[in-house]
């Protein structure tokens, strides 16, 4: 009979089995843990580099050069008193202080009054607007001696009246009477009768800036010819002819250089209303300058005219006989300063 070996050696056997199994694994496993302890995980490892960027000094960027400031346009300069030679401009107008001087009248029978004198003041006038009317007058200015009003004269020669449309321009003299005496003499300028706004001018006495206004000799692209017609939804205006023109008064004659024009328009009204039509709405430009206007003539034009009806007449004009390009231009609308322009250049 055999003996049976003892149940406990088997289960020892087995013990040391596992155990040394569990040995093995643990190992492994403790292995693996620590490698996995010694890696930073994804978040950890993204924290550090931004440590390390945070930690870095940042790279210094190129310095910039500064622009220069934009120089602001220049301010126009302003005077309490302007004198001979002087510029300025004033809403539309360049405004240059020409010349100043006595003057002496040649009619025996329109002397100053005893112990005075009359003075001149010379002026050019240039509309620098792209579009719209100017108008210069001689009642506009006034005249000071020592504080006191004086007396304008109106017997001399090219007075300054015009209206100038965009680009035009015009010269001409104001007139006063002041005291031989007087100590300071100053002329005012109101360019306009709502502001109230004054413009002093100092008068000194013979002075002359020597200034020339420039000739504008570029003809208007679309100005009408004679034997055209102008239509509108109020008028026609055929252009009949443009004639050099004489008077038969010995008094009324042009100034050495110059010359009358005469120019003859027809006006329909094709309107349902009454139209006006009057030389006063001509003006005449020779070279850019205003000329000045002639009413000596029985057939100047002035006349209103009813629906469907019609008019002949004239306007005539004083202008320099070596002017290229003369212009006789119609106001058509006082408000918008329409106008429609004339080749008035070759006068028959």
């Amino acid at each position: 009979m055999k003996k049976k070996k003892p149940i406990f050696k088997r289960v020892w056997f087995w013990v040391l089995i596992v155990l040394i199994v569990i040995g093995v694994l643990g190992s492994a496993g403790g292995s693996d843990s620590d490698d996995k302890a010694s890696k930073p995980t994804k978040s950890e490892a993204t924290a550090a580099d931004e440590t390390e960027k945070e930690e870095e000094p940042a790279a210094e960027e190129p310095a910039k050069e500064e622009e220069p400031a934009a120089e602001e346009p220049a301010k126009e300069e302003t005077k309490d008193v302007y004198h001979v030679g002087d510029t300025l401009h004033d809403g539309k107008m360049d405004i240059v202080y020409m010349s100043s001087g006595d003057y002496k009248e040649d009619n025996e029978f329109m002397q100053p009054a005893d112990g005075k004198k009359y003075i001149f003041a010379q002026f050019a006038f240039i509309n620098t607007a792209d579009k719209g009317d100017a108008g210069i007058s001689f009642y506009s200015f006034e005249c000071y001696a020592d504080g006191y009003a004086c007396d304008a004269y109106y017997g001399g020669e090219e007075d300054l009246s015009a209206t100038l449309s965009a680009g035009r321009s015009t010269s001409g003299y104001v007139y006063f009477e002041v005291p031989e005496d007087a100590e300071e003499v100053e002329i005012e300028y109101e360019p306009n009768f709502l502001t109230e706004k004054k413009i002093k001018f100092a008068f000194e006495g013979d002075k002359d800036s020597g200034y020339v206004l420039e000739k504008n000799t570029e003809a208007t692209a679309d100005a009408v010819k004679v034997g055209e017609t102008v239509e509108s939804k109020s008028l026609n205006v055929t252009y009949l002819s443009c004639f050099v023109d004489s008077s038969d008064n010995m008094f009324i004659e042009p100034k050495d250089g110059c010359r009358f024009i005469t120019c003859e328009f027809e006006f329909e009204n094709v309107s349902n209303s009454d139209e006006m039509i009057s030389y006063f709405d001509f003006d005449c430009y020779a070279d850019g300058r205003s000329c000045e206007a002639s009413y000596y003539r029985d057939d100047a034009i002035s006349v209103t005219l009813s629906s469907g009806r019609k008019a002949k007449g004239t306007v005539t004009f004083e202008v320099p006989e070596d002017a290229t390009v003369v212009e006789v231009e119609y106001l058509t609308n006082y408000w918008t300063s329409n106008r429609v322009v004339f080749d008035a250049s070759k006068p028959e």
